[in-house]
């Protein structure tokens, strides 16, 4: 054979060989429980760091190419790694079966009620009476939320109209004397409101109101993540997670990002925020 045939058909050979290794394709899958929720569980492919978080189903997709690692992670399970295979690669649709993450506590006697750690036993044996509540009692807005204490003070604070027209029937007679000369309104002014906006004390219940969501939601994404998930993902020291996210959730467009609550999209916006984080040293203060 011809020498630069020969060198042709190593090279083709060659070109093939590195295609093969560098193919990559997407893995989807489905992460399964007989009892816990499988939304927001976290898929990372340890090898080229890329992440998804499954939705409500417990569906995901991700890119991986054979032999790479893939880790499955949440507060709930235990947590679970595969390693890709051919098998995996030519299916079409992976299940990923996860092992609830039970806490043994020490064995404990419980007086003076005697109570044997069996429910149903237990409760029969207390005699407790069932809760009253409003969903029990039917009453109407039962399902309505709470509003938190700065929610209230808020609204308390911005309540009602700067200006508003009103019937002079609030004034008694004066309204039946003037309706005679053709006056029947009056302005009225909301002297509590404006007061409130120019000191500004409704602006800073507005942040205060704000200050409590993102607490709430801070504490959300820790309890759906861990601190350690986001610590190891990220390569933030565990100690400084809670001033990432306060880092992450003080940036001017977080905020509609929050009020979709959407943890696939949040998860997505703290990564990159991550980066900036690590840039600005915030991560060793």
């Amino acid at each position: 054979m011809p020498k630069h045939l020969l060198f042709i058909l190593i090279a083709v050979l060659a070109s093939f060989l590195g295609f093969g290794q560098d193919n990559s394709t997407i893995l989807n899958g489905k992460v399964s429980s007989s009892k816990n929720d499988v939304s927001n569980v976290l898929i990372v492919n340890l090898n080229s760091k890329k992440s998804t978080i499954t939705d409500s189903l417990g569906l995901f997709s991700i890119e991986v190419k054979l032999k790479d690692s893939v880790r499955i992670t949440a507060v709930q399970y235990l947590p679970k790694k595969i390693v890709i295979s051919e098998s995996h690669m030519n299916s079409s649709l992976i299940t990923i079966q996860l092992i609830d993450n039970i806490i043994d506590l020490s064995e404990v006697t419980v007086t003076p009620y005697n109570l044997t750690g069996e429910i149903d036993r237990d409760i029969d044996r207390l005699q407790i009476e069932p809760t009253v509540t409003s969903y029990s009692l039917g009453l109407q807005n039962a399902d309505v939320t709470k509003m938190t204490q700065s929610e209230r003070l808020l609204q308390e604070a911005d309540r009602g109209k700067y200006v508003s027209l009103q019937t002079m029937d609030e004034y008694g007679k004066l309204n039946e004397i003037l309706s005679y000369v053709g006056f029947g309104l009056s302005v009225k002014v909301n002297t509590h409101k404006i007061m409130n906006k120019v000191s500004g004390r409704t602006k800073s219940l507005e942040e205060m109101v704000e200050r409590d969501e993102n607490m709430n939601l801070e504490k959300e994404i820790i309890y759906k993540f861990s601190k350690r998930t986001i610590a190891e993902h990220f390569n933030i020291p565990e100690s400084n997670v809670n001033g990432f996210l306060t880092y992450c959730l003080s940036q001017p467009d977080f905020n509609e990002l929050s009020d979709s609550k959407n943890m696939g999209e949040i998860w997505a916006y703290l990564e990159t925020k991550s980066v900036d984080f690590k840039k600005n040293d915030f991560s060793e203060e």
